[in-house]
Formats: structure tokens, sequence, C-alpha cells
């Protein structure tokens, strides 16, 4: 074909795209709506993957960094160096935190000079560290803890709840790493319960005194990265008994390992968000109604916002009752591509974010893709268009 006939079926093939987004969005009712008089509040928590295993948790208001205060670790994915500077000097979006956390004294999780600088450029950030990195420190920034192992310690630092539990560091590598202090972190922010545990050793017996499961742990971080030694089912029985999390995010990736790790995490933990990219991020909202007569009267699935959409789109449901809940996402071959959600809710109305990646965290080529909410019998579909 010349030239001219190649544009000729492009705009042909997005015309026809666009189309039927506005077919779609003409069908769309008003899911955002609640009914008239009815009042609601919203917090969306964002977390966003900087590099091996550390992270940017924010609500809009607060904002918490853990693990992501260094310059470079070999053998694992870094961000680039214009990015990582950003951090290390407390420019935006990295400005402005107000707890910094550090999990143990490796170097694939901090370095001392960068915490240092970041420290120094953001005179209101607090920093917490188990002792053999808060050594490294001085000033009223640190907040000295040192919990036993087994044991936790919570407080409220710059208007945060932070609780710190000292966990087991798994061995790894052929090394015996029992004696290094690993500090795991639930973090109660915009509303929800996010845990990250560093490296650590996941056993029944390292979990079992911190009575996490009635804790409602909305999100886990967990370490993936040391294949087969992170994929037993022992671990994912000790996480599902001990925590059962609402959502689990497997970080701390080997970067050569990538697409086999990614294969173990998918078939061990169905449904897990995997972080393989720097500035990848995931977002949930939870709206909870003022009184239990205004609960949703019924299931429903809302048709996704925006809509065409590049790069992400929000789908939001509604739950009568608290439920177990399917959310997957399929091609029009009927090849499902994508599980967003596979968890226990509650009543209310929800909503959760598609970015436009498959399980394997590949971005999907652009066309119509069907969204489906399983919930006990209930089922509901809808359409939507992704545009690159």
């Amino acid at each position: 074909m010349c030239f001219k006939e190649v544009m000729i079926v492009k705009i042909f093939r997005m015309t026809v795209l666009l189309f039927c987004a506005i077919l779609l969005a003409a069908t769309r009712g008003n899911s955002k709506n609640m009914m008239d008089g009815e009042t609601q509040s919203q917090n969306d928590v964002t977390i966003t993957y900087l590099q091996n295993d550390g992270v940017l948790i924010s609500d809009g208001t607060h904002k918490v960094l853990i693990d992501a205060i260094f310059n470079f670790a070999s053998g694992w994915i870094n961000l680039n160096a214009a990015e990582a500077a950003k951090i290390i000097n407390a420019q935006a979006p990295y400005d402005d935190i107000d707890l910094v956390l550090i999990t143990h004294n490796h170097g694939d999780h901090y370095s001392p000079g960068a915490v240092n600088t970041h420290l120094s450029n953001n005179a209101n950030t607090k920093l917490i560290a188990p002792p053999p990195v808060a050594a490294n420190f001085s000033g009223t920034q640190i907040v000295n803890i040192n919990p036993a192992r087994g044991q936790s310690q919570a407080l409220t630092v710059n208007g945060i709840e932070v609780e710190v539990l000292h966990l087991r560091h798994f061995d790894a590598f052929g090394n015996d790493f029992s004696g290094v202090q690993n500090f795991g972190y639930l973090v109660k922010i915009g509303g929800k319960n996010i845990l990250h545990l560093g490296d650590v050793d996941m056993t029944v017996q390292n979990f079992q005194n911190f009575g996490l499961a009635q804790k409602d742990i909305d999100f886990a971080l967990i370490p993936t990265f040391n294949a087969p030694a992170h994929f037993m089912t022992s671990h994912r029985d000790a996480l599902n008994s001990q925590i059962q999390p609402a959502n689990i995010i497997a970080l701390h990736l080997l970067s050569g390992s990538i697409t086999s790790i990614r294969q173990q995490v998918n078939s061990l933990y169905p449904g897990a968000t995997i972080f393989t990219t720097p500035l990848q991020s995931v977002t949930i909202t939870v709206t909870s109604v003022s009184n239990e007569e205004q609960r949703p009267e019924r299931f429903s699935l809302g048709q996704n916002y925006p809509n065409p959409f590049n790069p992400t789109t929000t789908i939001e449901y509604e739950l009568p009752l608290d439920s177990q809940v399917m959310l997957q996402i399929y091609n029009l071959l009927g090849q499902r591509i994508r599980t967003l959600l596979n968890q226990s809710q509650s009543a209310g109305m929800h909503s959760v974010v598609w970015e436009g990646r498959n399980d394997l965290g590949q971005t999907v080529s652009s066309g119509i893709y069907i969204y489906k909410i399983q919930v006990g019998s209930f089922t509901e579909t809808h359409k939507m268009v992704f545009l690159q």
C-alpha cells in the first residue's frame, strides 16, 4: 500500500474507535452520583513505585517515602538519575514529605548521604529506622525507636499513625540475615492501612504476634525477588492466614528476572499488582456513605470514565453487602488480559483504576475491551475504549 492508503486506513480505524466510544458514553448512567440528600466521604490513596522496594504513599494531604532514597543498587530496578536526584534533593513531588521510613541496614534500601541530603532540604520531615540505620543520622528529625523482635510500637508522627513491627529478615543468596533488624511499617493514611514488610521472612511464626489479620490491611507490600525462595505455598498461606490483605503489591524484583518472577507471582498471588517499572502506581478510592440506610440497594457496575482513555481510567461499582469481588478485563476475543481485583470488600461505593496494562505489565494495544464484575451469582459487563 502507498503512504496515502496507509494513512486512510489508520484514520478509518481511529474514527471507528471514536464512534464506538461515543455510543458507549451515550449509554453510560450517572453511576458517579448518589441519591439526592446523601453525604459521602472520599479519599484517594496512591502508591507510586520508585525503585527496588521503594515507594511513595500519598493521600493528597500526607506523603510517606519508604526505602526510596538511594543513588543506585546494582541488580535491582532503579530510577533514572534525574528522578532519583529529585528524591534526594526533596524536589516536587518529593517535597513536603511527612515521613521517611527505612526498613533495614542494606545499601539497596537507602544511602546515608542521600538521606541526609533529603532531610536537610526538608526540615519538617521525620525519619524512622532501625537503630543500625538511625545511627547514621542525628538531630530532631530522627525518631528513635527500638521494639524487640516479635514486638511492635505504635506512634503518631506528623499526623500519620504508624505501627513499627520488628520482623525477622529472610535468608537469601546463601547468606544468614537473621541478625539484621528488619522493620515493617503499618501506615494509616487516607483511611487506608498500608503494610510495607521490608525484607520479611514470610512465616507464620514471624507474623503471629502482631494480630495483623484483625487490622483490615488494605495493601500488603511484599518482597518477591529471590525465586524460588519467595514463592513457596507456605509463604502464601502465612500471608493469607496471618495478614489477610485486601490487596497484594509485589516489589523488590531482580531486574534480570522480571519475566519469570512475574509468572510466579501471578501463579501464587492471582490479582496481585506487580511493580516492575519506576513510577508505576496504583490508586483505589473507597467512598463510604453516611449511614446504614444509605448503602447501595443493589450490586451494580458503572461505565468507566474517562472513555475513551489514555493512560488510565476509573471503574466504579456498588456493593450492598460485604462481598468477595472479582473484576477482570477481556479483549474482544474473550481472552482475559487482566485481573484487577479478587478480594473481599466492604459494602459501599468503590472504584479502581486501570492503567491500560495486562497481567504481564505490558501496555495493551488500542481497541475495545470488556470489563466484568462477578460477586457471587451477580455478574455485569461493560465495554471501554483504550486509545494510544
